[in-house]
């Protein structure tokens, strides 16, 4: 007995010792959230040479190099690219304060305590509280040699093919809102996913005289490519294109991460262009293939559950009418065969509008350039309101996962929640 409990008193101590042993596994839907430390809330690292800079975590009780990426932004707040039309916002060989410091939650780790040895100086500590109240720790680290390989996000420019550990996209290479195909790991059946749907629909001067334009007359060419290992980011040019001509250029850009797409869209709407359109609307929605079976919910209607069965019955039509709400929007789809998708929508920069619920649950109906026919289901968004001139900025976020546990209303918050950060120099 004695020996017994010596053993355990050992083992106890050498966990409290180690400390990396006591903090369980982030909940499945933390783990693979991306972290943004912008560089306003690390002053300590402004100005510091973007070369010198890494990360590193306590990883099995050494302090171990991280992936990590540094995204710089333009002054109109997206990611900067070379050569496209907004300058950047700082210094390009410097951290700025816009630049932002990207890693995910899941490589953080235990506090580092200062007595094991380690390659470079520490500048400053990230600690991060999680859903469960650990603490978890990341260090910035100064003129380290060593990097992780660790590439959550593959990119290939030439293919037009993001993979990560979960899904991949072949875009179609004269428009990136055209899906070749999407494959998700673990989805139990066909290509679950057909293709992102962007519509535009307006009257020419005169409601009487709509017209809706669809996928042949919304382009969006690839301009540039931001490759990082935490998140890749696609520029695109995005023209509207009516009788041939084009009347209206956007900047576009996707944002790739390990279990998420997240389409960035802004622009200014010139008003001599903008009057001859009337009521304007445009949609955003994903395109489902025969996911029969899969059940539809939305932050308007939490309690009202659609099912997909090829009929837009009682039930689905009651979740259309309950509408959305701008600023709560979550719409999830489960598929029951390892797939949930979950998306959302923010406006940017005042930009403001009201909007509708698209739901869409046919064997029948059909959308120009869709692989698959029929919409099984197609769910997404209608923005109803376009500013007479102006500014417009739209952020539409996909979430996948093979699925999610709990309440919808619950998860959904989670899932854009990020952990209590605080930035601590070293």
């Amino acid at each position: 007995m004695k020996r017994i409990l010596t053993a355990l008193v050992w083992g106890v101590g050498l966990l409290a010792t180690t400390g990396y042993a006591l903090t369980p596994p982030l909940h499945p839907i933390d783990a693979f959230k991306i972290i943004t430390i912008e560089g306003e809330d690390a002053p300590g690292l402004v100005g510091m040479p973007l070369e010198q800079l890494s990360l590193a975590a306590m990883i099995d009780g050494v302090l171990e190099p991280i992936p990590y990426q540094i995204d710089q932004y333009n002054i109109g707040g997206a990611v900067y690219f070379e050569g496209w039309h907004v300058p950047l916002a700082g210094s390009a060989q410097q951290m700025d304060e816009t630049d932002k410091l990207l890693f995910l939650f899941k490589d953080a780790g235990e506090r580092y305590r200062g007595r094991l040895p380690h390659d470079g100086s520490i500048l400053a500590e990230i600690r991060m509280r999680d859903e469960q109240g650990y603490l978890r720790y990341v260090y910035v680290m100064k003129n380290s040699r060593l990097r992780s390989d660790e590439q959550y996000v593959r990119y290939s420019a030439a293919e037009g093919v993001v993979e990560t550990d979960f899904y991949s996209i072949r875009y179609n290479k004269n428009n990136h809102l055209v899906w070749d195909d999407f494959s998700y790991v673990n989805y139990l059946g066909e290509r679950p996913l057909d293709s992102l749907n962007l519509q535009l629909r307006g009257g020419i001067l005169t409601s009487l005289a709509e017209v809706e334009l669809g996928k042949d007359q919304l382009v969006a060419v690839p301009k540039g490519e931001l490759i990082g290992p935490i998140r890749t980011t696609t520029q695109l040019d995005f023209s509207v294109y009516f009788m041939a001509l084009p009347v209206l250029n956007l900047s576009v850009q996707i944002h790739h991460g390990p279990k998420s797409l997240m389409y960035d869209v802004r622009g200014v709407i010139p008003e001599l262009r903008r009057s001859l359109v009337a009521d304007p609307t445009i949609t955003m929605s994903i395109d489902a293939n025969r996911l029969l079976g899969a059940s539809i919910m939305t932050s308007a209607a939490p309690g009202r559950v659609g099912t997909v069965d090829g009929t837009i019955d009682e039930q689905e039509q009651s979740v259309i009418d309950a509408g959305l709400d701008p600023h709560d929007n979550w719409i999830w789809v489960s598929t029951k065969r390892n797939l949930d998708f979950l998306s959302y929508v923010d406006y940017l920069g005042g930009f403001d509008s009201s909007m509708s619920l698209l739901l869409e649950d046919s064997f029948e109906l059909q959308r120009p350039n869709e692989q698959f026919p029929g919409q099984l289901p197609n769910t997404g968004y209608i923005i109803e309101e376009f500013p007479k001139q102006g500014f417009i900025g739209v952020v539409v976020s996909l979430l996948m996962s093979d699925g999610f546990a709990g309440a919808p209303e619950d998860f959904a918050q989670q899932a854009r929640s990020l952990p209590d950060i605080e930035v601590r120099p070293w």
